[in-house]
């Protein structure tokens, strides 16, 4: 059986296999004589060819195995190929330009193919070893076990959305906040085996978030941060962004070979989005009570940030944690590194007079990297952070129901500063360069868009709201 092709061998020891059946066992006789049929084309009517030069027929390599003899093989310099023990046949050293890795080749009785299973490295396995491992292997697909599932069967769901963050966390800008409420919403389920989770699971904890959930944020209750229920019931977005979580890690999951199906897949969403989308901005009297409000607000801190975020367009995330490193006063520049922005690319912002005055105003006698530090330590060093989002919103709270807003959020300031530099007559290129925005098609094509103009704009959106929300008394010349 040694000098068959390892193809052919491998069909023959799936044939060998009990309890196949007679559709099975005919695909495989196929599949068998279309591996050892000679390679003889029918010749084809029409113009003559001249004869093709005689080829040489293509075999496997095969080679009694040794360590001597492994080391000697000559790693190619592209691609890859295979060279097949005459002891064990299903195993093989697979040589590609990176090294020497075992390998077994197996008969994939689900989706009835051929397929290789990695042993490991030639200098972490002797070919004994590696050997044994493969007679193993084919013995236990010879009585109908799973090779894959071992790997997985131990691993619970909290382990695999663990093992996700770890390597996403780097790259994935939000992988803490969608680790945190992964598992918060899985509950006693997290500490389930992986591979016992079923889609129904999946589309209860769904449904549940988006008929019953409650927004949860971080609230000081008696000196003490705590997680707080807040807002209407139900919360279908958010359901949808947790399976949309679910379904990116499980998918990871089988690609390394963690998990063998994806439950969170194929759950319908329960959010339109389309339908919800929202074009909130201040404007007209709703601008001038807004802004009224703000000037009369005891915390000079937010008042500030909400200024801030009107003025620059940018998100609360990143005026939050704003540092004095990254803001040039002198050229009137605030740039965000990659790591900081929501497309991992660096983004430059021009600073209007107003926004300029603000930071001016406020890096006089600044004692720390942040613009907007916290009041309270941190952490186990005691360390000063940026101001808590928590007294960002209390602020906000006040300051809409003073001026009589409802159904207005923080990020519709970003959506104010859009919507002004529209009404400025900024095209939409400009737009998309001052509110760090990215479609593929606009990055492509406005990648090379300077800031001069991006910053004429936004001069002219801060002198509109600044207009509007201040507005000339008649015959007096004063603000009212």
């Amino acid at each position: 059986m040694s000098s068959l092709n390892p193809a052919a061998t491998a069909i023959i020891q799936a044939l060998s296999v009990p309890g196949l059946d007679a559709g099975q066992r005919g695909a495989l006789s196929l599949a068998l004589q279309s591996v050892l049929a000679p390679a003889t084309p029918a010749p084809k009517a029409g113009r003559a060819r001249a004869p093709a030069a005689p080829q040489r027929e293509r075999r496997a390599e095969t080679i009694t195995l040794g360590k001597e003899s492994v080391a000697a093989m000559p790693l190619p310099t592209t691609g890859e190929r295979y060279v097949y023990d005459t002891v064990c046949p299903q195993l093989a050293v697979r040589l590609r330009p990176g090294g020497r890795t075992y390998i077994v080749q197996t008969w994939d009785r689900e989706r009835k193919r051929s397929a290789r299973v990695t042993l490991g490295k030639t200098d972490t396995l002797t070919p004994e070893q590696a050997r044994r491992k493969a007679q193993t292997m084919v013995a236990d697909i010879g009585n109908g076990v799973d090779i894959r599932r071992p790997a997985v069967d131990g691993i619970t769901v909290a382990d695999l959305i663990d093992k996700w963050h770890t390597e996403k966390s780097h790259s994935v800008r939000t992988a803490d906040e969608l680790k945190t409420k992964a598992l918060h919403y899985l509950g006693k389920l997290a500490f389930r085996r992986a591979s016992e989770i079923t889609r129904e699971d999946m589309g209860t904890i769904h449904s549940r978030i988006a008929t019953e959930a409650r927004k949860r944020i971080h609230k000081r209750v008696n000196g003490e941060l705590q997680w707080v229920e807040t807002g209407p019931v139900g919360l279908p977005a958010t359901a949808d962004k947790w399976r949309a979580t679910l379904n990116a890690v499980f998918t990871w999951g089988a690609r390394k070979g963690l998990v063998i199906n994806n439950p969170a897949e194929g759950i319908e969403q329960a959010f339109d989005a389309k339908g919800a989308q929202r074009s909130n901005y201040l404007r007209g009297d709703e601008l001038l009570r807004f802004w009224k409000a703000l000037e009369a607000d005891s915390d000079a801190d937010a008042r500030d940030v909400f200024l801030l975020l009107l003025h620059t367009g940018q998100r609360r995330g990143n005026v939050l944690a704003m540092r004095w490193q990254t803001i040039d006063l002198a050229h009137g520049l605030w740039t965000l590194g990659a790591v900081d922005t929501k497309q991992r690319k660096v983004q430059t912002t021009p600073l209007t007079a107003q926004a300029s005055a603000i930071l001016k105003r406020r890096r006089k006698g600044a004692a720390h990297e942040w613009v907007f530090p916290a009041t309270r330590t941190t952490g186990p060093n005691n360390e000063i952070g940026p101001m808590n989002e928590t007294r960002l919103r209390d602020a906000w709270e006040r300051i809409c129901t003073v001026a009589g807003i409802a159904d207005m959020r923080i990020h519709d300031l970003r959506h104010t500063a859009g919507s002004w530099l529209a009404r400025g007559g900024a095209n939409e290129a400009i737009r998309q360069k001052a509110l760090g925005h990215q479609t593929p098609a606009m990055a492509a094509r406005y990648s090379h868009l300077e800031l001069d103009p991006v910053a004429a704009a936004m001069q002219r959106m801060g002198d509109a709201i600044e207009a509007a929300a201040k507005p000339v008394t008649k015959g007096r010349g004063k603000r009212a």
